[in-house]
């Protein structure tokens, strides 16, 4: 949730952030609207108390006939007026939670995904002298992905990965989480539900539509993960955190499990888009300077790059513009990985900075001077399943087998894997 007070004292700020966001600027207006009205109605909450304690102070043993009366005439208007203020609050803050976070000043404007900026390249497309399958067409022929039985079983967007498919997403999973282990990342395998006033925290979601933007299970007021994120920046909500132990870094693996709402006809081939699909994430908790968080992203960006090209795998890295940052973003890149069966970049990871956007509604602090500061959340996908499949088309070869990049065979035991000898 972006600060109340940088609204009221920048409100052109917010409403061009809106804008640029592809979000109505009215909406600061609305705010600012209800935060004049609500600091009306709490004047006279305060004038009635005090005048109650006037009266209080009055009583000298038993209270006469007129102390009675004004006393109680207070207290009705009191309560009236609590309730106002609580409905006033309740729609100010209803309307601000919608107030995405404020892009960075280097954060290309743009409507959607389509005017995203190119920011490097790395790898040299690979070039076949066959015609290279896809994932899905691959992956049955080599009998380690099936998504027709899976359709069968679960319906639409879900897959299996089975023998030696298998064995190379936990390799891939595997190498990635120990990886980050090593560079001083605490490991985590979060819990993958959580309370629904824990995702509204995360700032993704508004309360209007919480539960039904995710996988959920209402009667027991639990929401299942769309990423390790949503379980892991909540690890130190409502904290006061020692500046000294900054910055804090975690690495997660956890299944994650999305809906894809507003995407059905994009993907609906093989696993690319899919309703559950394992991942390693990184979660980094720095002190709140952006010139500190913004270099931590870079580092974090570094370390999905280091892997990409460990699976000898091509890319791009792109900076996400205003109109498609998430909404707790200030910033993000994302990694598109080729596929040679698309002809095409593919969204594989992304790597983002959420300021304290986060960190306001997780009333996650550090103290620093004997002050008590909201801190910096970054978070950036390490690995999904993208990259296994990733891994299938960019290495395929024209007997039809699949070389395993050399990082991942100490995991996998094998270095090949061939087609069935019928």
């Amino acid at each position: 949730m972006i600060d109340i007070n940088l609204l009221r004292q920048q409100p052109d700020l917010i409403k061009t952030a809106l804008a640029n966001r592809q979000k109505d600027p009215t909406l600061a207006d609305k705010v600012l609207d209800f935060d004049k009205s609500r600091r009306e109605i709490l004047s006279q909450v305060e004038d009635l108390r005090s005048q109650q304690n006037a009266i209080s102070r009055e009583i000298k043993g038993k209270p006469t006939e007129d102390q009675l009366s004004k006393a109680s005439t207070l207290k009705e208007k009191l309560k009236t007026l609590e309730v106002n203020l609580k409905e006033v609050e309740d729609k100010q803050n209803s309307v601000l939670e919608e107030i995405p976070n404020i892009p960075s000043d280097d954060t290309p404007i743009g409507k959607d995904d389509t005017e995203n900026q190119v920011y490097k390249t790395v790898g040299e497309i690979p070039k076949f002298d066959f015609q290279p399958l896809d994932h899905a067409d691959l992956g049955e022929k080599l009998d380690i992905i099936d998504v027709k039985k899976a359709a069968q079983i679960s319906g639409s967007r879900f897959g299996y990965f089975k023998g030696q498919g298998a064995i190379l997403e936990m390799a891939v999973m595997h190498y990635a989480f120990n990886k980050l282990a090593q560079k001083d990342f605490i490991g985590m395998i979060p819990p993958t539900m959580i309370k629904s006033s824990t995702e509204w925290k995360c700032g993704y979601a508004s309360n209007k539509n919480l539960m039904g933007a995710y996988y959920s299970s209402p009667e027991d007021d639990l929401i299942f993960i769309s990423s390790s994120e949503h379980s892991v920046v909540p690890y130190h909500m409502d904290e006061i955190l020692d500046a000294k132990s900054f910055p804090i870094k975690y690495v997660n693996y956890s299944p994650c499990f999305r809906r894809e709402a507003g995407t059905y006809g994009k993907d609906m081939k093989g696993m690319l888009r899919v309703h559950f699909f394992n991942k390693v994430e990184m979660n980094v908790f720095t002190l709140p300077d952006y010139k500190i968080s913004d270099v931590m992203c870079l580092e974090m960006l570094a370390n999905e790059e280091e892997l990409m090209q460990e699976l000898e795998l091509p890319y791009q890295i792109v900076k996400a513009c205003t109109g498609d940052l998430p909404q707790p973003n200030r910033r993000m890149y994302d990694i598109n990985t080729w596929f040679p069966g698309q002809n095409a970049y593919r969204e594989t990871q992304s790597c983002s900075n959420c300021g304290d956007y986060q960190a306001r509604r997780l009333n996650t602090k550090v103290k620093i001077d004997g002050k008590n500061e909201l801190v910096h959340i970054l978070n950036a996908t390490l690995v999904t399943d993208r990259a296994v499949l990733a891994i299938i088309e960019n290495h395929q070869q024209a007997d039809g087998s699949i070389k395993i990049p050399k990082v991942l065979i100490p995991f996998t035991h094998f270095e090949v894997i061939k087609p069935k000898i019928s």
